[in-house]
């Protein structure tokens, strides 16, 4: 169990959405950490002048080393700006997105919408772009709208998750730190379609350099500059046409799905996996051809091999995944600090206004 040394801005709080972790975490851990302020109105300069201090000396690290996630409640942050502020506090390094599959909007420094889609649709359990060679070490959220119902942001940890797919599994765990795991990705140019959710387009994506004033080529060839600095990508141009003629990208990523903490060296089952199984469950496209109603290829994902994932893998991950998930709920102010390497998160479905914000970042 963490804790936070007198004197503080903050003391550990409960929260009734706190979860025990089981082995290999000691008896007792709670998964989230909380946090909050000892007074009710304390400024938000004393907040960050607080986590400025427990960054630096190591206690934030220590603490997601031991719980994976801090959950701050009643910080009393109002908006984009001041939850900017925060999670600069830390003193991390902003996360670049490079290939990003999900639409967002920028909304303050290194503070974006967390996901765009529908309110209806989950958003299933993954680590943070589980499915690219490059991912942010840790992931903010922020609730700057609570949801009437609903709404919960599910998390779990990959620790655990290894722990228990390798003991009822041993052949899946083995056969797939052999062969890791491959996803496909696929980008519509964004002059044809502005609207697909949650699905990024090719110039949102990777079109930074675009100019508008840039010919097919020249576009194509900035693109793929892009693409290039992810090493493991491999991509094909689809669908060009007189109305398209930049066309569609689809993208190939070959990767592992286990990876060591870098700070604590356990193996976690890092991937965006579980989340590709249940999309493909959901659109009816878990078995080949992987077509789904509107005509589109939406595959699960695939071992390195190309070969298909036995689904019994998976409907046990789910459940381990539901036995032993937090769900977190939001108030309007509270922010939650996940380790990307530890922890897996997902999203419920709500009504009413909801707005979760997100910042992503490197190591130091």
């Amino acid at each position: 169990m963490g804790s936070i040394p007198a004197p503080q801005v903050f003391a550990e709080a409960e929260y009734k959405p706190t979860v025990f972790l089981p082995s290999p975490y000691p008896k007792g851990t709670v998964f989230p950490f909380t946090l909050a302020p000892v007074q009710s109105k304390t400024p938000l300069h004393d907040v960050i002048a607080e986590i400025q201090d427990l960054s630096k000396t190591g206690k934030i690290r220590s603490l997601l080393n031991t719980h994976g996630a801090i959950f701050f409640k009643d910080l009393k942050i109002e908006n984009a700006e001041q939850f900017s502020q925060f999670a600069h506090s830390f003193g991390y390094v902003p996360h670049e997105d490079i290939g990003n599959p999900v639409r967002r909007t920028i909304l303050a420094k290194n503070v974006a919408t967390a996901n765009e889609g529908p309110n209806t649709q989950p958003v299933y359990p993954h680590n943070e772009f589980g499915l690219s060679p490059h991912f942010p070490a840790y992931v903010f959220f922020y609730c700057f709208s609570a949801p009437d119902t609903g709404g919960e942001t599910p998390i779990n940890n990959s620790i655990i998750l290894y722990q228990q797919l390798k003991e009822k599994h041993p052949e899946f765990i083995k056969e797939i730190e052999e062969k890791g795991v491959k996803y496909q990705l696929f980008y519509v140019n964004s002059s044809r379609d502005q609207t697909t959710s949650p699905g990024n387009s090719v110039l949102q994506a990777y079109g930074e350099h675009v100019n508008d004033t840039d010919d097919t080529e020249t576009a194509r060839q900035k693109i793929e500059k892009e693409i290039q600095r992810l090493p493991t990508a491999r991509w094909i141009w689809e669908n060009q046409s007189e109305s398209n003629p930049l066309g569609d990208l689809r993208v190939w990523q070959h990767l592992p799905a286990v990876r060591k903490h870098p700070h604590t060296g356990q193996t976690t089952f890092f991937n965006n996996t579980v989340s590709r199984f249940l999309n493909a469950i959901d659109a009816e496209t878990l078995q080949p051809p992987h077509i789904n109603k509107d005509g589109r290829y939406q595959p699960p994902a695939f071992y390195g091999d190309d070969s298909l994932i036995p689904r019994e893998y998976y409907d046990t991950a789910v459940e381990i995944i539901k036995s032993t998930r937090s769900l977190v709920t939001w108030n309007k102010g509270d922010v939650i600090l996940l380790d990307n390497h530890a922890v897996q998160h997902a999203r419920e479905p709500w009504t009413g206004e909801r707005k979760l914000l997100a910042s992503l970042w490197d190591e130091p």
